[in-house]
């Protein structure tokens, strides 16, 4: 069988304050909370392992999305990915192509996350905030949809 890579689209982020860069959004306090109730059932159908790897976007919304989306998963591995930030596509797919683990999952932003999905699976998901998309790859990059996840309203 072949890994699960997670793709999730970090929640509702505050709006961009004056002189303030998009990369130090957070969470609005209802986002979060949104994540944390909805999270728990969203990824219960995963079972992390010690080979499990938690990749994350840089952004501060992003960072604390992986944190609500660990409270429930509890991966000991989390790697910061400025290629998810930085939409590189490229860089994403060596490190997925070079990775050991049984399960990735992937938090990040729109575009990135939606065309990855496609990348993946050849299937086009228009991703809301804290939406998940669970893929099954192949040796060769290809995937499946496993299953897929609408963010929670916040």
């Amino acid at each position: 069988m072949g890994r699960v890579v997670v793709l999730v689209r970090h929640g509702e982020a505050k709006n961009k304050k004056l002189g303030q860069s998009d990369f130090d959004r957070e969470l609005t306090k209802k986002g979060a909370e949104a994540l944390r109730a909805a999270f728990p059932q969203t990824f219960g159908l995963l079972e992390p392992t010690d080979k499990s790897e938690l990749w994350v976007s840089s952004a501060v919304r992003a960072r604390q999305t992986a944190d609500i989306a660990n409270e429930t998963l509890a991966i000991q591995t989390i790697r910061e990915m400025p290629a998810l930030y930085d939409q590189d596509y490229e860089a994403f797919m060596s490190e997925l192509a070079q990775t050991t683990a049984d399960l990735v999952v992937v938090v990040g932003h729109i575009p990135f996350m939606e065309d990855a999905c496609d990348m993946l699976t050849h299937t086009f998901l228009g991703f809301s905030t804290g939406a998940a998309a669970a893929i099954l790859l192949d040796d060769n990059l290809r995937g499946r949809l496993l299953w897929f996840m609408q963010g929670p309203n916040a």
